[in-house]
């Protein structure tokens, strides 16, 4: 909903309201809705007031039973207006007087709006309207209106509408009953944003001793002032001597002459529901004092969460597992054939056992730490490792990803909301945590998708003919030699020492080719880690990242209308 604005002199009120009308739009499913129905009463009436005349400014006339209202009404609106109207015992239904008769059809639909009869709207005599009075208060339309005390329900609700839709409030008391609690209760204390649209008339002072009206009107400042209407013009007024009389003319005159008062209503309206969404949308401290990158995804958390999620989905482990298995293989592939021998089998299976023991325990510590949420986090890698194994396809021998641990996930997420949410409002804060748990089964499904689609090359990165050549011909060289060593001529001290020389040349090829063979698995496993991890890291992005990131932004755009919303 966008506020029209009536002309420039509401320019500042209208750029409020645009902002309350986006905060609404914005914050619909974020707020509670009985939190929000007094903003958009607010943006309902202000609208309805600007599609009005905005050169009439609607003067209520408030007040008890028997604090003179009807008198100080007809005081005001002087001569010429018919005495069966106006001059009654109890107010029983509104009454309003258009100041100028030529524009009652123009303030009709004002107060067709505060629910007055058309037989109640009346127009001064045009003898009086020729008046200098007339100038001065051109553009007023005062309502007499039923008394807020009245046991008729009616006669309250009228009242109350009123005191809702009008301009200017001028409510009307006596000496007797000024310190009425249920008048400073239900109508001041609410309205003490409404300060600079409020006069209060002390009416009946003749009643009083001369010296006893000053003390009697400071009494009523103060109690105002205590409902927390600070400035508060108070006017002691003698609706029958006329005493006082002109003061009050003049506060009107103020208030009509400017213009001003409709867009003063409507700002102290849009005051009021600032103050009780303020506790909704600042956490702690003023608003305007949060850091714009504390509403961003902190990179600690982000660097959290993609730990979790490397975790949860096993990729160190799958990971390790191709490494083992390209590493077995490698080995496998460039090993000399003097490995045949039984003796160096069974060495270099109690090697391989040692070596495969301890990467799986460097594995397994690493899995731990970066996955705190278990106690047994030696364990639980231990059985995703043996997961993986038994994924694994027995023709090509790659290991293929295991399910996504859900309950790590959920670990993952939950603190993900405790970071995401502490420097946001309660209802905000739970509905982001709702959205950012919701995403729980379409984040597995998507990263299980993600991993199971996911290219890993586990062929060893070796040159297996080459250095099976190269053994050959060492082999060769050293068999060659043997049996140069039966021949005659030829030292048996040299021939051994070519011997030698060869199959130690075949057992170094070994050693320096399976170094080379477990680095390039090592390796190996590292791409896997890295192009698993950009998988994963393109999932959070779409499903968590992405939109905890707009749900934040959603509340940051919140937060800046609130704050034009409150003039800052």
């Amino acid at each position: 909903m966008r506020v029209i604005r009536a002309n420039q002199r509401t320019i500042g009120v209208g750029a409020r309201l645009d902002a309350l009308a986006r905060l609404v739009t914005t914050a619909e499913d974020r707020l509670p809705q009985a939190a929000l129905e007094p903003a958009r009463d607010v943006l309902r009436r202000a609208a309805a007031r600007f599609g009005m005349s905005a050169e009439h400014t609607v003067v209520i006339l408030g007040g008890a039973t028997g604090v003179g209202k009807s008198s100080l009404f007809n005081a005001l609106v002087g001569i010429g207006l018919s005495p069966v109207a106006v001059r009654r015992p109890t107010t029983t239904s509104a009454i309003a007087c258009v100041w100028e008769a030529e524009r009652l059809a123009e303030a009709r639909p004002l107060l067709d709006r505060l629910g007055v009869e058309e037989r109640q709207q009346l127009t001064r005599d045009s003898a009086l309207d020729r008046s200098a009075v007339r100038d001065a208060l051109a553009g007023l339309v005062l309502v007499d209106l039923p008394d807020h005390d009245s046991a008729v329900r009616e006669h309250q609700a009228e009242v109350d509408q009123a005191v809702g839709l009008a301009d200017v409030l001028v409510w009307v008391t006596d000496p007797q009953k000024y310190a009425d609690a249920s008048w400073h209760d239900r109508y001041l204390k609410a309205l003490a944003h409404h300060a600079d649209i409020m006069l209060i008339v002390l009416n009946q002072t003749d009643r009083l001793p001369a010296e006893a009206v000053p003390e009697c009107t400071a009494d009523l400042v103060r109690l105002v002032e205590a409902d927390g209407l600070t400035g508060v013009p108070v006017v002691p007024v003698s609706a029958r001597t006329k005493e006082g009389l002109d003061e009050l003319r003049r506060q009107l005159t103020e208030r009509v002459s400017g213009r001003r008062a409709a867009a003063d209503r409507l700002s102290a309206d849009v005051d009021r529901v600032a103050e009780r969404l303020a506790p909704l949308l600042v956490a702690d401290g003023p608003a305007g004092q949060q850091d714009d990158d504390e509403t961003l995804v902190p990179d600690e958390a982000r660097a959290e969460v993609m730990d979790g999620l490397r975790a949860a989905a096993g990729v160190s482990s799958l990971a390790d597992v191709v490494s083992e298995r390209i590493a077995l293989r490698g080995q496998a592939a460039v090993a000399t054939p003097l490995r045949a021998l039984r003796f160096l089998r069974e060495l270099n299976d109690n090697s391989r056992s040692v070596g495969t023991g301890a990467r799986r325990g460097a594995v397994t510590s690493a899995r731990a730490a970066a996955d705190p949420r278990s106690a047994d986090g030696a364990s639980n890698t231990r059985m995703l490792r043996e997961l993986v194994r038994g994924a694994t396809d027995p023709l090509t021998e790659v290991p293929a990803p295991v399910p996504l641990d859900r309950a790590a996930l959920d670990t993952v997420l939950n603190r993900l909301a405790d970071a995401t949410t502490k420097t946001l409002p309660t209802d905000w804060a739970r509905a982001l945590r709702d959205q950012i748990v919701g995403t729980r089964r379409p984040l597995a499904d998507r990263i299980d998708a993600a991993l199971a689609a996911s290219e890993i090359d586990a062929r060893p990165l070796t040159r297996r003919a080459l250095f099976q050549s190269a053994h050959a011909a060492l082999l060769t060289l050293a068999a060659l030699w043997a049996v140069l060593a039966f021949l005659p001529g030829v030292p048996d001290a040299v021939a051994a020492a070519f011997v030698a020389v060869f199959l130690l040349g075949s057992v170094a090829l070994d050693v320096a080719a399976r170094r080379s063979a477990r680095r390039g698995a090592v390796t190996a496993g590292r791409v896997a880690v890295g192009r698993l991890s950009v998988e994963l890291a393109a999932v959070a992005q779409d499903e968590l990242f992405g939109p905890v990131g707009d749900e934040l932004a959603r509340y940051r755009s919140a937060l800046a209308d609130f704050e034009a919303i409150r003039g800052r």
